[in-house]
């Protein structure tokens, strides 16, 4: 077996389509593997003439068009331009099949969550049915998630949302009766709209205009906004950077 519980087959069908789009431009590839990352991803090293390609392991066992679609991507943000992800990547990935099936070692890999919604004074679930009664979510926008607090409190990351592996991890620091429930609702909102987006492949701006205007839709988005900077600790400038 390869890094990662990946068999020497995986990474020879990892290899062969790199060779695909390396060879015809004169690349050679030294290495091509399956690796263990957290995240979905890939990285490279290209010296000279030569390329060796990691991959994440959640990719291992693909079916060959979406893990083609993805080696095509890669392969145009490795070389300056655009990746483009083919629709059966992005369907494959999307799938619940994909998600239930990956997202067990996600969590195993995620070291700062707690397995629960229920915390010392709130419960991450609360707030998600205050979200559906006031028409803010749907069910379809909270279909298969898993949700979590973070085990330590977290300023700099109040929180998470992992669109690939549908799950949202709340900061401990809003585990607490000091922090208006205007604002926790808030925060769980905001990552919530990150699964509404849904997966789109290495977004590197995922707060587009479509997204801040769904913020705006939350009552008194303005003073949720400064009920987060007001709390203990945190600075307003550190607030605005700290939903993800």
């Amino acid at each position: 077996m390869g890094r990662g519980g990946t068999a020497p087959k995986d990474d020879q069908r990892l290899m062969d389509y790199v060779s695909v789009h390396a060879e015809p431009r004169g690349i050679s590839v030294a290495g091509a593997r399956f690796s263990p990352f957290k995240e979905l991803s890939f990285r490279w090293k290209a010296p000279l003439n030569s390329v060796s390609f990691y991959a994440s392991d959640y990719m291992a066992d693909a079916p060959d068009e979406p893990l083609r679609q993805f080696v095509q991507g890669a392969w145009g943000y490795m070389y300056g331009r655009r990746g483009r992800f083919g629709e059966a990547y992005v369907n494959y990935i999307r799938s619940d099949e994909f998600v239930l099936k990956k997202r067990p070692l996600y969590i195993n890999r995620s070291r700062n969550i707690t397995y629960n919604t229920a915390g010392a004074e709130r419960d991450i679930c609360d707030a998600v049915q205050r979200l559906l009664d006031h028409g803010l979510l749907h069910d379809s926008d909270i279909d298969n998630t898993f949700f979590s607090w973070t085990a330590k409190p977290n300023y700099t990351r109040l929180g998470y949302c992992s669109q690939v592996m549908r799950l949202v991890a709340i900061s401990r620091v809003m585990d607490s009766g000091r922090v208006p429930e205007r604002a926790f609702d808030y925060v769980v909102y905001h990552e919530c709209l990150h699964l509404r987006q849904g997966y789109r492949p290495f977004d590197s701006r995922p707060h587009d205009a479509e997204f801040r205007a769904g913020l705006r839709l939350f009552p008194g988005w303005r003073e949720a906004e400064g009920d987060l900077a007001r709390i203990p600790g945190m600075r307003r400038r550190d607030a605005a950077e700290a939903l993800r």
